[in-house]
């Protein structure tokens, strides 16, 4: 007896998109959770004190708007209690002598931030722009296509046919500079070059690693356009709207049920064992949201896999850790670089390129930066249900961190379990934020600090408080992710099948290596 057609292995988004799309073309899909709270790494809830809710992790949806799962079925979505809170100030810097500048979805309104700092800049942000137009088009499309594919090598063709030689050799070039290198060719201010860097080390990307210039150059130009958009009430609410539809197309979600073991017979996935000892039966298939290395080192017997195989998923590479740091505050935060930057969803403090540089090399080095780089989320700034009225919430991601550290960059604290080091951490970063908002210590009311450690005790998916599940380095992204021969989602074990952000195209909420996989099951 078979218990579903295809059990998932965890219930982040993409296990859910592709529950959705199988369980719309009538099969029967059971998802797994081992926590007590569906969703992965897009989760909320009250972390500090009643009435405030956080996005515990995860916060920015921009990309899952454009994805295929939200076109097919946003109108579901959306009547199963999923809203948006979409700020039309998505991003800004700050920086140490009162300064900032920020990016509005007005364009004259940016155009005078750039202004303010170089005329050339300001020219330069518009050129980007028209680059961008020209190119977009064309390049992002690949990004939701499976790789290697017939289908990406027919984008990649017509993308020549229409941008010419010329462009697309210049648009490789730009791809595969590192941040430094990307902000430099087009930019001449310090301050302006700084307001980029920020969204490269959102994925792993030092100033100066090669290949980073992906996300500085794509997530810009989405915000000016688009805003930047959440989860209105909290994130939980899309995850909650995506479980109402899949349980409408008959599919389950059972939460606080750990899978232990994935049954394997005659080379083919047949089901799973629980924590508790139970064996679950997969008729299909057995799909793991998880990450490589789970895969080899808990949830498989290595001697059913090629040794090949298990080496190279074994040295899966993830990058530095994160910590979360969340706060319940009595009133907005008052910024030196003026009012208007307590509306702006994120704000960058760097502040600088070498500053970002720098903390990169010590969590590399495994020490504790003394100045790491922090994203101020102010989701309440554009959905005020977050909170009691005249309250805010504070969403502080530090990046990055050394999930196990050897040393502290300033001596000041003791090395030991992050248990022992995460608060006297997070009063070091509550000291930055406040050199630029120096009204924070009168506004908390509560805190409560993630560390690396607790990011993966929460999620097992979030390695060493790695937040995208692996790094995205070259060697590591495109045809690449996880590892190179296996980018399309199989495994060596007939019916088992891996998707998640340690899948191409990777981490952020973009839906998509769930939808592709779903597809390629559909057409087997």
């Amino acid at each position: 007896m078979h218990d579903a057609d295809y059990i998932i292995i965890g219930s982040g988004h993409n296990g859910l998109v592709c529950a959705l799309k199988l369980a719309q073309a009538g099969h029967r899909v059971l998802v797994l959770e081992q926590a007590q709270q569906p969703g992965g790494a897009s989760r909320s809830g009250e972390a500090t004190l009643p009435g405030f809710t956080h996005d515990l992790y995860a916060t920015n949806i921009g990309l899952f708007l454009g994805s295929q799962i939200y076109q097919e079925m946003k109108t579901e979505f959306h009547q199963n209690g999923f809203d948006l809170a979409v700020s039309d100030q998505p991003f800004a810097s700050v920086f140490p002598d009162g300064d900032g500048i920020g990016v509005y979805t007005d364009a004259e309104k940016t155009m005078e931030q750039f202004r303010r700092q170089s005329s050339h800049d300001a020219e330069a942000w518009q050129a980007l722009l028209t680059f961008f137009d020209q190119t977009a088009p064309h390049f992002l499309p690949l990004l939701q296509l499976p790789l290697p594919s017939w289908p990406a090598a027919r984008q990649l063709y017509r993308m020549w046919r229409a941008l010419g030689y010329a462009k697309t050799v210049e648009l490789g070039s730009m791809i595969l500079k590192s941040p430094r290198q990307f902000a430099g060719h087009w930019f001449e201010n310090e301050k302006v070059q700084a307001l980029f860097i920020p969204w490269a080390f959102h994925l792993d990307f030092g100033p100066d690693v090669s290949g980073g210039a992906q996300f500085p150059f794509v997530e810009p130009p989405l915000d000016h356009r688009n805003g930047m958009a959440i989860a209105k009430g909290g994130i939980s609410n899309l995850i909650t709207s995506m479980i109402k539809a899949l349980e409408k197309g008959g599919g389950q979600v059972l939460t606080q049920h750990p899978v232990e073991r994935v049954l394997v017979q005659n080379n083919r996935a047949v089901g799973v064992m629980l924590g508790n000892g139970k064996a679950i039966h997969a008729k299909k298939g057995v799909i793991g949201n998880i990450t490589p290395t789970q895969l080899v080192t808990k949830l498989l017997d290595c001697e059913v896999l090629p040794d090949t195989y298990v080496e190279r998923y074994k040295k899966f590479r993830y990058g530095p850790g994160t910590m979360m740091i969340h706060l319940a505050l009595d009133g907005p935060l008052e910024w030196n670089a003026g009012e208007a930057f307590n509306k702006f969803a994120y704000v960058h403090i760097g502040p600088y390129v070498e500053d970002v540089a720098r903390t990169y090399a010590d969590a590399l080095n495994g020490d504790l930066p003394a100045s790491p780089m922090l994203v101020v989320g102010q989701q309440t700034a554009f959905d005020p249900t977050r909170a009691p009225e005249g309250k805010h919430t504070l969403w502080i991601q530090v990046r990055a961190l050394p999930a196990r550290p050897k040393r502290d960059s300033l001596d000041e604290i003791q090395i030991g379990p992050w248990e022992q080091m995460k608060e006297a951490y997070a009063d070091r970063v509550m000291k930055k934020l406040e050199h630029y908002a120096p009204n924070l210590s009168s506004r908390v009311i509560a805190r409560t600090v993630f560390s690396p450690r607790d990011l993966e005790i929460a999620n097992p998916n979030l390695v060493g408080g790695d937040s995208i599940s692996g790094s995205h380095h070259l060697d590591q992204h495109f045809l690449f992710r996880p590892v190179p021969g296996w980018s399309r989602y199989k495994t060596p074990i007939d019916g088992l099948y891996l998707t998640g952000a340690s899948t191409w195209p990777g981490g952020g909420l973009n839906a998509t290596s769930g939808y592709l996989l779903a597809q390629q099951l559909l057409k087997s």
